[in-house]
């Protein structure tokens, strides 16, 4: 559409109510002015004592006419309460009656002396409500020439002076100005309603787009006043949070703890400039949040842009593992083969008649860090076989269960040391079983080897399941062990980092390494009643 073709619409066809939504409140009103007139003039009918004269000239007709358009108003506030007939009948139908009862009135009296005249002006205008335009100022020309001619033959008749017939063409001129002035005004003003009118109509509909794209955003996008209120959250935002309900104009702090710590920092310390902050939301979640001031200092609020790192956790982890295949490839050959040999030649040398305590010593340590170091590969590459999970919907109670009675009885333990629970019972995740056994496996065999010397004082609580306000599942594995210390918590999932003489320190960083390539992650929580937790977050499906 070209500009200015709106304006040449408005040109052709005006909006027929002004500034109006509703143009039958606009004529009750004139009736309720139209009745309220007929009352006042019956009530000085009725209390004249003489100082004021109504109806001088033909007093019959006047009292006749008073009656008659109190009648005509009681009927018409009953006409537009009931709305019937139709708005421009009623107009057009009333506003004659008017102008001819007026006009009755003010013959009665004996011409304008008796003050009457200025009354043509109400009716005169009220046409321009429902149709500004010719027809409202032809009726303004015929009122005014009507007026003129009943001055001059009321003259005729001696009954008003000559100079009255001057006023009444100065009441029709003004009549005449006055609705030519009202019908430009008027026309205007009903194409500016007009305009702002289609102005809000493109406006809520760009409105409604908006929301519409920010609500299919992979990102998610919340709007938080700058009260901490929550006004506005995108469909993404909505399940990063856990899918909260009744969460309109709510604190932020109710459902996202973390997340309103970094936007108090931010608002105190940072803003106006944009900031990145990576947030674990309710210890699950892992979202990056930017943070973008909205509106006026005085009036302002916060947009965050919430991101799921967890596609590009996962995509990292993808080329890590690529990379780590390739150099497990390349070193299986060049490693494992002189160490074939070293370990060929350690076994045939025990076999020898001459060795003495101190040789066989020798190729005992020999053979054991062949051993050792053949693991440390295979390790390895196993890690990096796996790097393609074969996902599975997993009930995680029933899993669990089964899990749990298989570790009880190939390591020999009572049924009250291993205790499971999760909440809801009906909770499912998505995962490659035989890399979740491996994990968990290796998690519980770390509790049992390393929590106490005496195996019978363990005890391992699995816990489990749904945190309020968050999408993601938790799972705790939770020993009663001595703990880790700060320096080892700090290394502790580095590969080939282990506090024992007898491990490859690989068990948790392929755990960990396991965890990531399945969308999930794994920590260590301190716990301040000692013991070790180690905790898995698995992510939802997006």
């Amino acid at each position: 559409m070209q500009p200015g073709t709106r304006e040449t619409t408005f040109d052709q066809k005006l909006v027929p109510v002004f500034l109006h939504e509703d143009p039958w409140n606009l004529l009750r009103l004139y009736h309720v002015y139209r009745l309220t007139l007929a009352g006042a003039l019956l009530v000085a009918l009725v209390m004249e004592h003489g100082q004021v004269r109504l109806g001088e000239y033909q007093p019959e007709m006047f009292q006749w006419l008073t009656g008659t358009y109190l009648f005509i108003a009681v009927l018409s506030n009953l006409s537009s309460y009931f709305q019937w007939p139709d708005l421009s009948v009623q107009t057009v139908f009333f506003v004659l009656l008017d102008i001819a009862i007026l006009l009755g009135l003010i013959y009665s009296s004996g011409g304008i002396e008796g003050g009457f005249g200025i009354l043509l002006l109400i009716p005169i205008l009220i046409p321009y409500l429902g149709n500004p335009g010719h027809v409202s100022l032809m009726l303004a020309a015929l009122t005014g020439m009507t007026l003129v001619a009943m001055q001059i033959w009321l003259q005729s008749k001696g009954v008003a002076e000559q100079v009255s017939v001057m006023h009444g063409g100065l009441i029709a001129l003004f009549i005449m100005l006055v609705s030519w002035a009202s019908n430009r005004w008027i026309r205007k003003a009903s194409a500016m309603a007009s305009l702002a009118q289609r102005r809000g109509i493109d406006l809520a509909n760009m409105s409604q787009l908006n929301q519409s794209i920010l609500d299919r955003l992979e990102s998610g996008i919340l709007v938080v006043e700058g009260s901490g209120a929550i006004r506005h959250m995108n469909q993404a935002a909505w399940d990063m949070l856990g899918q909260p309900g009744n969460w309109r104009s709510k604190p932020l702090q109710q459902f996202a703890p973390e997340l309103d710590q970094h936007l108090q920092h931010w608002l105190h310390k940072v803003s106006p400039r944009l900031a990145s902050f990576d947030i674990r939301h309710q210890g699950t979640t892992e979202v990056r949040a930017r943070f973008s001031q909205l509106g006026t200092q005085a009036r302002r609020a916060t947009m965050i842009n919430l991101e799921d790192t967890t596609e590009q956790r996962e995509k990292l982890q993808s080329v890590k593992l690529a990379s780590l295949g390739q150099l497990t490839a390349s070193i299986a050959h060049e490693i494992r083969n002189p160490l074939g040999a070293i370990s060929h030649a350690a076994q045939l040398l025990t076999e020898s008649q001459n060795m003495d305590k101190a040789d066989t010593r020798l190729l005992q340590i020999i053979q054991s860090n062949a051993r050792r170091m053949n693991l440390t590969i295979e390790s390895v590459l196993n890690l990096s076989r796996k790097k393609t999970p074969n996902r599975e919907r997993l009930a995680l109670k029933l899993w669990l269960h089964e899990f749990r009675k298989d570790f009880i009885l190939q390591n020999k333990l009572r049924e009250e040391q291993v205790s499971l629970f999760i909440e809801p019972a009906d909770t499912v995740i998505e995962f490659d079983p035989a890399h979740l056994h491996q994990i968990i496996w290796n998690l519980c065999r770390n509790a049992l080897k390393y929590a106490h010397d005496d195996p019978r004082k363990l005890q391992l609580d699995i816990q489990g399941g749904n945190p309020t306000h968050t999408r993601d599942i938790m799972l705790n594995i939770i020993d009663n062990g001595r703990g880790m210390t700060e320096a080892q918590r700090q290394r502790l999932f580095e590969p080939f980092f282990t506090t024992s003489t007898q491990g490859t320190g690989l068990g948790l960083f392929m755990s960990r390494e396991l965890c990531l390539s399945n969308g999930a992650s794994l920590e260590y929580v301190a716990l301040p009643s000692g013991g070790s937790c180690f905790r898995i977050v698995f992510s939802r499906n997006r």
